[in-house]
């Protein structure tokens, strides 16, 4: 969550621990756009319900997979509304899932709502990314 235009995706921007995944979005909703909690609670639940993940919005991040977990790190970058979304290294936010495929289709879920985006990983990944980039 930077200053400088970009928000950011990444294992380095954790969820808190002590919210739920719909806290964790429309916090940031109520922080940056000043909304109050029913209309950001509500635009948190949208992006989620278009993640195809809206049945997680009560759970705390042990809880949650690591698919889902993800979804919400993006629904919480896009209520940012900046003008690039950087998703860094999506190997490691989703261990043990054939994460071209699931980032392919998340992406596609969210089009209406994502600003540009960029994925950031190592040069020998980039053949994963073809079509997404």
């Amino acid at each position: 969550m930077h200053a400088d235009g970009c928000a950011l995706v990444s294992t380095t921007l954790p969820l808190r621990v002590n919210l739920t995944a719909l806290e964790n979005i429309a916090l940031i909703q109520q922080f940056h756009a000043r909304l109050n909690w029913l209309h950001a609670s509500a635009q948190a639940q949208h992006l989620l319900n278009l993640a195809g993940h809206g049945d997680c919005a009560m759970k705390r991040d042990e809880d949650l997979t690591p698919t889902q977990r993800f979804a919400v790190k993006m629904a919480r970058a896009i209520v940012q509304s900046r003008p690039l979304l950087v998703i860094d290294r999506p190997a490691l936010l989703l261990p043990d899932s054939p994460y071209p495929t699931l980032l392919a289709s998340l992406l596609h879920s969210l089009s209406d709502a994502l600003p540009d985006y960029q994925i950031l990983d190592y040069d020998w990944n980039k053949p994963l990314y073809q079509g997404l980039i």
